[in-house]
Formats: C-alpha cells, sequence, structure tokens
C-alpha cells in the first residue's frame, strides 16, 4: 500500500511539473512569436522603404489621393483612381476629378500632361522623408510641384501654377506598373 501511494504521489507530481514545464514553454512560444511579428513587420517596412527610394531615383511613380486639399485648407476624400499626379522618368501628369459628373477631361475635372523639368530630391535621413520638387510645363500653363514622401509611401503634394489657387494630394506612391489610376483626356 505505501508502494501504491508513494507511485501515486510520485505520477501527480510528475505530471503537475510537466504541465508547468509546457505552461512556460507557451509563455515562450507567444514571446517568441512576437519577436519574429515584429522582425517581419521590420523586414517588410525595409523593403517598402527600398522600393520607395527606388521610384523616387528612378523618378517612376504615382502619387493615388485619397484626400485633396485646397488654400484654404478645406479637405474633401476623393477616388484615388481619378485624383493622382504621375511621374514616368521624362514626363508628367496632374489629374483631379470627380465620380458625379464628367468635365473636360471626362472624369469630371483636368487633366495635364507635360515634360518634367528641375527634378530635385533631398533625403532626411533623420526621419527617412524625401523631399521632391519639379515642374511640369504644359500649353496651359506652368506647374511647381513639391512634395513629402515618407518611407512606408505616404506622401503630400502641393501643385501650384501661374494661375490662382493651389491644390495638396494626400495620398499613397505607388509603382507605375501597380497603379489603378485612370488617365482622362488631356485637352490642354
Amino acid at each position: 500500500m505505501k508502494k501504491l501511494i508513494c507511485t501515486l504521489l510520485a505520477l501527480i507530481l510528475a505530471v503537475s511539473a510537466y504541465s508547468q514545464g509546457q505552461e512556460l514553454s507557451k509563455k515562450e512560444q507567444k514571446q517568441l512569436q512576437k519577436e519574429l511579428k515584429k522582425e517581419q513587420q521590420a523586414g517588410e517596412a525595409a523593403k517598402k522603404a527600398a522600393l520607395v527610394g527606388l521610384m523616387i531615383e528612378y523618378q517612376q511613380f504615382v502619387l493615388e489621393a485619397d484626400h485633396l486639399r485646397d488654400k484654404q485648407g478645406n479637405m474633401v476624400t476623393v477616388s484615388s483612381m481619378i485624383n493622382f499626379l504621375a511621374i514616368d522618368s521624362i514626363s508628367g501628369v496632374i489629374q483631379i476629378g470627380s465620380n458625379q459628373y464628367a468635365g473636360l477631361n471626362g472624369v469630371g475635372g483636368i487633366t495635364v500632361e507635360g515634360p518634367i523639368s528641375n527634378y530635385k530630391v533631398s533625403l532626411n535621413e533623420k526621419n527617412s522623408t524625401y523631399n521632391i520638387s519639379y515642374n511640369i510645363r504644359s500649353t496651359m500653363g506652368h506647374y511647381d510641384i513639391t512634395m513629402s514622401v515618407f518611407s512606408d509611401g505616404r506622401a503630400d503634394a502641393t501643385v501650384s501654377s501661374n494661375w490662382p489657387g493651389r491644390v495638396s494630394y494626400s495620398g499613397y506612391l505607388v509603382p507605375v506598373a501597380d497603379s489603378k489610376v485612370y488617365k482622362g483626356t488631356s485637352r490642354f
């Protein structure tokens, strides 16, 4: 009987010790999963930052705007498919559109195309922000574009021209090949 009680007691202690060991390993597994997730996110962020840098260096990107802002600061949410700034190495496009009516460009706004000049890039290494400026000349006028692009692809751009007023775009930079924008007809 003593032998049976000692065996049962030893078995109970062994099972409880084993279950405590599993609890510790579960905590360790959760910690390990968190660390792996952080490493994956850091790797993805580094890939995104490298892609953004290449798009800017080779002048091949589209700023798909989610919001437009006028010079008074009034902001409106817009469709990124028809509101964008695009650069394809030597030429650029500025487009504003509306889903509510058809305008001169067929998408409820204006589309301006022209060659790019004075393309300048500077990198603020402290916060990994690119500052870009360039000009587009078209038959409708001269447009100055300044952009701030963050390493995750978020971007803000301001377009001013020889016409009164200015428009600011807020959205994300995407490669030209991955962009889903619809370019209207440029009548100028």
